[in-house]
């Protein structure tokens, strides 16, 4: 009787501590094969307020804030290491947006807006503005290229290397469960029209 109980008892620790010990608090960023920067999560469910820090070597570089309902989905590094596509659950959209730390990134040409539709352009940036934290870099919608060449990696990648490169969006250590890549990729469309793609 006492053997059960102990295996019991182990059962419900080993199960109440699955979320902590099995889940996924960290994203290396790959651009063309080269580990960019690292996004770390906190280690324990997030169901406060959190943070999402990128990091290149040890420099936190941004932050995405997160909890339960809030959360980043993918961040996909171009290769000149300055910019970084982040797609983020939001409560009311699919965020996409871009931290880009050129030097030239205030005075960039203007690019053709995206999306067309003035609303949701508005939504994408104020909640990307909400969400982004710790940061110098500068928050902009992304142009028609990096919407393209994003897309171009994301269909294109192994099941495998897609779920290496994405953020769960339910993380119980046991299972893990990402967003289609087809609902990334509709998010990404050049002529998105919604802010719930």
């Amino acid at each position: 009787m006492r053997k059960v109980a102990i295996l019991v008892g182990a059962t419900l620790l080993l199960v109440s501590l699955a979320p902590v010990l099995g889940r996924k608090h960290s994203v290396s960023l790959v651009s063309n094969g080269k580990n960019v920067a690292i996004a770390k999560r906190s280690s324990v469910f997030a169901w406060n307020d959190g943070e999402c820090g990128v990091y290149v070597g040890r420099t936190n570089i941004f932050s995405l804030w997160e909890d339960f309902f809030d959360f980043p989905l993918f961040i996909y590094p171009f290769a000149d290491g300055e910019r970084f596509l982040c797609i983020y659950d939001y409560d009311t959209a699919v965020l996409v947006f871009v931290l880009d730390f050129a030097r030239s990134a205030s005075s960039a040409a203007a690019t053709p807006e995206w999306p067309s539709d003035a609303y949701v352009r508005g939504v994408l940036i104020a909640g990307a503005t909400n969400v982004v934290t710790r940061t110098k870099g500068h928050v902009r919608l992304p142009g028609c290229a990096e919407l393209q060449e994003v897309a171009s990696q994301l269909s294109t990648i192994s099941a495998r290397k897609f779920r290496a490169a994405s953020f769960p969006a339910l993380d119980v250590g046991v299972y893990r469960g990402y967003w289609p890549r087809e609902a990334l990729l509709s998010a990404l469309a050049t002529n998105r029209q919604s802010c719930w793609p």
